[in-house]
């Protein structure tokens, strides 16, 4: 559609070009011969009227050559004289009749100048008026051609997206029809495999109520032994009770004695262990030497109770406890190897001070939480414990 309309559009542009040619050449020759025309014209009328005055002047010369002659010749040259000025005077009225045919028809060749050149001017403005609207049928066409180019781009892209779906429509009815038939087999498989399961879920079944049936006999088996054995550590348990309460007597005989003596070596019982304050000041690796001589080890403090206790046993001083991060910077142990469970930080500690890896109990005014790293090469007073 857009072909037929940028072909008329150019059939039209052709025929107005050349119309607008065709005037041209018509105004150029008109005026070619208007002006040519004008020459001849102007041409004549300068020889008439240099010929006007020529015959004027020769008039005036014979006039007053006659008039001197008439006054020496008199009557002899008068007759001549007439005879010549009466040509003369033929010659003048012929070169002025002449003279006003060429005005009459310079005036008419000037009226029709006029007229062509009015005809000229409207032609020039028709011409200019087909120039104009060649202009702007040609900005038309130019934008046609535009337009054109652009539907015929656009065109091309919808016809090659066109080809591209078509090729993945095609692509997917491929693939549909292998998916219906990868469904099918898989529907027939899983129909096999639930027919598969059915018998495999009732011979299950079958084998869990024999296994079970089996488990109950050899369960009622072994009640009936434990059942026995039940009976046979009852009597054996009330006879171990009358021999355990004698065992007791004689270790609590034997432990009252053992705390006694403890106690006037300066230990101090609390909770199954024995506890010693020093009375001299060492280093964290020192006293910790000093516990092992006295066959124990540095504190370890494992509930807030012995915390409190050992609180009050410190007696507001700071002492040594058996935890550090010696063998591994942030990674804190109990001298027995244990790792830190329970913790009385006080607030914001640990804080690595002064490359601090011994813990001390007792850290400013916090009655509970007063634990703090410090440098293990200072003095203080330490406490030992030894389980009993």
């Amino acid at each position: 559609m857009y072909q037929d309309v940028f072909v008329n559009i150019v059939d039209v542009i052709s025929c107005l070009c050349v119309s607008a040619l065709r005037l041209a050449g018509v105004c150029v020759g008109v005026m070619c011969i208007l002006q040519g025309t004008l020459n001849i014209v102007l041409r004549l009328y300068c020889k008439l009227s240099l010929a006007s005055e020529s015959v004027k002047c020769e008039n005036t010369a014979l006039l007053h050559t006659v008039c001197n002659n008439q006054s020496v010749d008199g009557n002899q040259h008068q007759t001549d004289g007439t005879m010549e000025r009466n040509q003369l005077q033929i010659r003048y009225n012929n070169l002025a009749e002449e003279r006003n045919q060429l005005q009459a028809r310079f005036n008419t060749l000037t009226r029709q100048n006029d007229q062509l050149q009015a005809r000229f001017n409207t032609l020039t403005r028709q011409n200019d008026q087909l120039q104009a609207r060649f202009n702007t049928l040609t900005s038309q066409n130019d934008q046609l051609q535009a337009r054109f180019n652009t539907l015929t781009s656009q065109n091309d892209q919808l016809q090659a997206r066109f080809n591209t779906l078509t090729s993945e429509n095609q692509q997917l009815k491929t693939n549909y029809y292998n998916l219906q038939r990868d469904k099918d087999q898989l529907q027939t498989s899983c129909t096999n495999q639930a027919n598969e399961k059915s018998g495999l879920q009732r011979k299950l079944a079958d084998l869990e109520r024999d296994q079970l049936q089996t488990s109950y006999t050899n369960l009622t088996a072994e009640r009936d032994q434990l059942q026995t054995s039940y009976t046979n550590l009852t009597a054996e348990r009330d006879g171990l009770q009358k021999s355990d309460y004698r065992c007791f007597l004689i270790m609590n005989c034997f432990c009252v004695s053992f705390i006694e003596k403890a106690n006037r070596e300066g230990w101090i019982y609390f909770s199954f262990s024995l506890y010693y304050v020093s009375t001299e000041r060492k280093n964290w690796t020192e006293s910790r030497n000093d516990c092992r001589k006295r066959g124990s080890d540095l504190v370890i403090i494992n509930s807030k109770e012995e915390q409190s206790f050992i609180n009050v046993l410190r007696k507001d001083q700071w002492v040594w406890i058996g935890l550090s991060d010696n063998e591994t910077e942030g990674v804190w142990k109990w001298v027995d190897g244990s790792n830190l469970t329970t913790r009385f930080w006080y607030p914001g500690q640990p804080n690595n001070n002064n490359n601090a890896d011994c813990v001390l109990a007792g850290y400013l005014s916090d009655p509970v939480n007063n634990w703090a790293d410090y440098p293990c090469n200072t003095s203080l007073v330490w406490i030992c414990e030894k389980r009993i």
